[in-house]
């Protein structure tokens, strides 16, 4: 065989003699995914030969190279919202020479140079119109919908709620390329210059293999540019000269593997390094057709609503009967900061699917500011207690705070009873939250927050800390403050007991900070700053979903608009995004775009059943439109590769 162009332009900076040996089975398969059962399919191909489908779930993501992206091409911008509004099934691996053969009964690649034959080996020298005579002739021995995927379902499920270069990471220096990705430093200098066999390097977050290198995949679509705005299920061109193929091969250097990258050639073009994998329309696994996608958005508040220009700062929390409460400040008269401001809350008795009337809890009295709702249950008594502020009452920067009782899952409240007096340690420069407050295995209640002088002069001046209650909210102490510049706060109980407070940083470092306190809140530890969490910064989410006596897991949920910059204006707040930690935070290996828009605050909740509740602000074309409230599963969260057991209430 000659030499083709491609495979002789990877190759320039290799000398010596080719040796075209066979491929081995390579170690270093990534351990498999939890419940992975739950959303894999077989198929069954004559002579027995296994197709392994994964099932993906629908959603919205940012598709294209984001701006500034190290390596990114013209043909990846704008970056821009496409939604896939169906789920699907796509092949966990690329289509191997055993499944080709067993649909087809013969092997294009068979004497080829740069191939090595193997049933595990990649279907390669496959052209656009090969996969697609592949296709008709297995459909018809099926009796299913094959396909292959658009270029959008591509990118979406290579991406897997991520918004990096890579799947793994930015990976600027290519540090960790080489666990996921068969590519020219992995092969193309070794003596086996050749695709690898499937599934011997780590699978993305979804459970996919190989979406990075190895081999080229064809996807249904023509080359062209992309839109201006969002896009729902892009298809591409009408029609064109060229198909689209994405991945990288195992030829390239490694920026081809980048999650926005493109390729393509023409429809008759056959490599060493071009493949494909399959997609199938067909229903979702059984127990997954409830969380296909999510459901339809609810708007709780919306800006210009019963005569309230603004709606901000959102607190979800479920009432001791599972009633859910969404609190929020109505800013009557403008969307500034300490205007004139009711405190409010609206309440469902059905999950978040409609939300009753709304209900004034503190009324904003002349120039009143009612702010920062911060609210608590309190387990034993069956109570939900809700800290608030009286923006600027004294002077700038300081307040007064009231605190107000439920007994009856927020149908009623008590009259706002001032706090001053309740607390040690008294600081009227205190602001709660926001978000919410949590009760700690022990029965203290905790309110996050943080307090201090801000200085125009070096543009800081508040540090984090908490209150504290052992006694049900008689009384409260404020604890000890964070040493490090930081301000809005929210805070969880690790399994040993301590708290772990995440902050917005005012240090300029672009991500959250964390710190941790073994005694309960009146003391913390040095912060450290948590790089995998963005920030630009903006207040944040985090709660406890499960405990491993709770679902038999650790998880925490993180909620914030995925945007790093030292200062907010600097960079605007779009794109929210929920992640999932497995190690009480260490790490954040799952994430998922709820909305790619304009983003601000937000406030997680896990719903009674298990289920997920979001409330945060947003827009369509800014971030104080409205504050809605979404509703998805924990298998949604994450592409099916966790998911409560079924016979859990």
């Amino acid at each position: 065989m000659q030499l083709s162009t491609r495979f002789l332009a990877s190759l320039l900076f290799v000398s010596g003699m080719l040796l075209l040996g066979g491929c081995k089975h390579l170690p270093g398969a990534a351990d498999p995914l939890p419940n992975a059962g739950i959303n894999v399919q077989v198929v069954t191909l004559p002579g027995a030969v296994p197709l392994s489908m994964r099932w993906i779930p629908a959603g919205t993501f940012l598709m294209g190279a984001y701006p500034g992206e190290q390596d990114a091409h013209k043909d990846e911008m704008p970056q821009h919202a496409a939604t896939v509004s169906r789920g699907f099934w796509l092949g966990q691996f690329e289509v191997t020479q055993a499944q080709w053969r067993a649909v087809m009964g013969t092997s294009p690649w068979a004497g080829q140079q740069y191939v090595a034959e193997g049933g595990d080996c990649p279907a390669v020298c496959v052209s656009w119109d090969d996969a697609q005579a592949f296709i008709a002739k297995l459909n018809q021995q099926t009796g299913k919908s094959f396909r292959l995927p658009t270029e959008a379902e591509w990118e979406y499920a290579c991406r897997a709620g991520s918004t990096t270069r890579f799947y793994w990471g930015d990976d600027p220096g290519l540090d960790n390329i080489d666990a996921y990705v068969w590519w020219k430093g992995t092969v193309a200098i070794t003596d086996e210059q050749c695709a690898r066999p499937v599934g011997r390097k780590r699978p993305n977050a979804w459970g996919l293999y190989d979406m990075a290198g190895n081999v080229f995949e064809w996807c249904q679509d023509w080359h062209g540019t992309y839109p201006d705005g969002t896009a729902i299920d892009p298809a591409g061109p009408s029609a064109g000269t060229r198909r689209v193929e994405r991945g990288g091969g195992w030829m390239n250097i490694g920026g081809h593997g980048r999650s926005a990258r493109r390729g393509h050639d023409k429809p008759s073009a056959a490599f060493e390094d071009l493949g494909f994998r399959l997609a199938c329309t067909a229903d979702p696994p059984s127990g997954m057709a409830a969380e296909a996608g999510l459901p339809e958005p609810v708007n709780v508040f919306t800006a210009g609503t019963e005569g309230v220009d603004t709606y901000r700062i959102p607190s979800l929390i479920a009432a001791p009967d599972g009633t859910l409460l969404a609190f929020c400040e109505a800013r009557k008269e403008s969307m500034a900061d300490a205007s004139p401001t009711d405190m409010i809350l609206r309440r469902s008795v059905d999950g978040g699917r409609t939300w009753l009337p709304t209900q004034t809890l503190v009324p904003g009295n002349g120039d009143e500011a009612w702010m920062n709702p911060c609210p608590v249950v309190d387990r034993e008594k069956n109570a939900v207690l809700l800290f608030c502020m009286d923006a600027n009452r004294l002077s700038e920067g300081h307040n007064g705070h009231a605190l107000l009782t439920s007994l009856d899952n927020g149908k009623t409240w008590s009259s706002p009873v001032e706090a001053a007096p309740m607390i040690s340690n008294y600081d009227d420069t205190f602001v709660s939250g926001p978000g919410v407050g949590i009760q700690m295995n022990s029965g203290r209640l905790v309110i996050p927050g943080y307090a201090g002088e801000f200085s125009n002069d070096i543009k800081a001046g508040f540090h984090s800390c908490v209150l504290y209650s052992d006694d049900h909210g008689k009384h409260w102490t404020l604890g000890a403050p964070v040493a490090e510049f930081s301000d809005e706060s929210q805070v969880v109980e690790v399994n040993d007991g301590t708290l772990m407070l995440n902050m917005r940083g005012d240090m300029g470092k672009s991500c959250r900070g964390v710190a941790i306190s073994s005694d309960g809140g009146a003391s913390w530890k040095p912060l450290r700053w948590d790089r995998a969490l963005n920030d630009c910064p903006c207040q944040a989410s985090l709660v406890r979903y499960s405990a491993p006596d709770d679902g038999g897991r650790n998880r925490l949920l993180f909620a914030n608009p995925d945007n790093a910059g030292e200062e907010f204006g600097a960079v605007e707040r779009t794109r929210m995004t929920v992640r999932v930690s497995y190690d009480e935070g260490k790490t954040w290996p799952i994430k998922k775009l709820i909305h790619a828009g304009p983003s601000s605050y937000s406030s997680l909740l896990r719903l009674p059943g298990g289920d997920i509740g979001l409330l945060f602000e947003g827009g369509d074309k800014h971030r104080r439109e409205w504050i809605r409230f979404v509703r998805f599963s924990l298998s949604w969260l994450t592409g099916g590769a966790d998911a409560l057991p079924p016979s859990r209430p």
